[in-house]
């Protein structure tokens, strides 16, 4: 029990030490008062997935009657019922908080932001995947901080987007943390796992492993270019956006 207790507390500490660090990167007290607001927000993305996540079940079950099962069915709900309806609510719980402050905001401050709001909803759903977990399990999700990572993909997607108004990174930005999260999700499937055997770990092994990968990269980024004009400098204000 201690064993787990301690796994448990380790596993927040990387996603509270992100927070901790990204919130003192633009040196403005303004700012680190809408970066608590951002992991707020973070956290409020429950209920907005939850919604989400519950109309599109009731889409799954009309398929099931109507005869979907097997691995398409699995990739409907990994896919759809999950992946979807997650990286959506962030998005859009991300747009909400922009658009509670009258600010001109900068590439970096959508990075930062939209990174803060993927790590608010993945503390709270690691408390969700604790309850019954193992130390290895609740250990792995803390550090390799999925949902900081995807959210880190799509804050610079969507930052590129308003920066150049290129609609197509805005959509990228939803799309690649979609299919990613997705694609991992569905590898840890009932049906994945039984249609591959022993070698189904494969996916969702090497997405977790992806996922490391990019949290070093956000690390990397955010050392080399927190003082980048290029990122730094101010775009339209969010109520600009077409």
């Amino acid at each position: 029990m201690v064993l787990l207790a301690l796994a448990f507390i380790g596993s927040l500490l990387p996603s509270i030490g992100l927070f901790l660090w990204l919130r003192s990167i633009e040196g403005d007290e303004e700012f680190k008062g809408i970066c608590n607001k951002g992991l707020i927000q973070g956290f409020l993305s429950i209920f907005p997935v939850a919604a989400c996540s519950a109309a599109l079940a009731l889409i799954e079950i009309g398929l099931t009657l109507l005869g979907m099962s097997g691995m398409l069915k699995a990739a409907y709900h990994r896919f759809i019922v999950l992946a979807l309806s997650e990286e959506l609510c962030k998005c859009f719980m991300f747009h909400r908080l922009l658009q509670k402050y009258e600010r001109n905001w900068s590439w970096l401050d959508y990075i930062i932001l939209m990174v803060l709001v993927g790590l608010g909803f993945g503390l709270i759903e690691d408390l969700f995947y604790a309850v019954g977990a193992d130390a290895i399990t609740m250990l792995v999700r803390g550090i390799t901080a999925m949902h900081g990572g995807y959210a880190f993909i799509m804050g610079y997607f969507l930052g590129k987007g308003k920066k150049t108004g290129d609609k197509k990174w805005s959509v990228l930005g939803v799309a690649v943390p979609w299919l990613l999260h997705g694609a991992y999700d569905f590898g840890l499937s009932d049906e994945w796992l039984a249609a591959l055997g022993e070698n189904a770990a494969y996916l969702s092994v090497s997405l977790a492993a992806f996922a490391l990968v990019t949290l070093v990269v956000l690390v990397i980024f955010f050392i080399r270019h927190k003082n980048d004009e290029q990122f730094r400098a101010p775009m339209l204000s969010e109520s600009d956006i077409a």
